[in-house]
């Protein structure tokens, strides 16, 4: 083969490459674009979301005292009583969250609207086998005797008290409300990043009935 004729063989083979690799990059662009196009964003659930504010659920333990005075009854068979007061310790939980089942969600594209109900007391309970025994004065034959059914209405009381006590912390359900929004943004925004979606959240408050 000649001088001339071997260059222009060259030059022939590497304009072919040249062009074989444009192609491959257009076609792989073409590819990759396609691919975009076909991936589904996936929505947020609201089952999902109600799962996420029982796990959000802020729970309190606390100690209490149950103070409490039984009045000296009336009529001959009480004569020589006395008023006694009397008391017990006991511990219990508060538990402290959102119930979204009286809330709800819209989508609409990438815009989230979440109507949230305002956090509450979802429940107070005592534990039964931590009260202790009751503390009274002495008894005696006109002793005024402390019944079960006196130490149970002074437990029932004490609880009220504590159920005011924690209504009148608005920072509990400050802190209970905040924990339940945090999580639920975090699950919205691992969510969008599986497709490269970016949500925009909007807040809306369900003021809890009075009823």
């Amino acid at each position: 083969m000649k001088k001339g004729n071997l260059i222009l063989f060259i030059l022939i083979m590497l304009i072919s490459l040249l062009c074989g690799c444009g192609d491959e990059a257009n076609t792989s662009n073409v590819s990759t674009d396609v691919s975009q196009e076909d991936v589904e964003v996936k929505k947020p659930d609201l089952l999902q979301i109600r799962s996420i504010c029982k796990l959000a659920t802020l729970e309190c333990y606390y100690h209490n005292v149950a103070k409490s005075k039984k009045s000296a009854g009336t009529g001959i068979s009480h004569l020589g009583e006395s008023d006694r007061s009397f008391w017990v310790e006991y511990d219990g939980t508060v538990k402290i969250g959102v119930d979204m089942s009286r809330g709800s969600m819209d989508v609409d594209g990438t815009n989230i609207t979440i109507y949230m109900p305002e956090a509450e007391i979802l429940s107070i309970k005592l534990d039964s086998e931590s009260v202790s025994n009751t503390v009274k004065e002495s008894d005696s034959w006109n002793s005024n005797p402390i019944e079960g059914k006196d130490v149970t209405n002074a437990v029932n009381n004490a609880q009220k008290d504590i159920r005011e006590e924690i209504e009148n912390d608005p920072s509990l359900f400050a802190n209970a409300q905040d924990r339940a929004k945090k999580l639920i943004e975090n699950y919205i925004n691992k969510l969008g990043e599986t497709t490269g979606t970016i949500f925009t959240i909007e807040w809306k408050t369900v003021h809890n009935s009075t009823d």
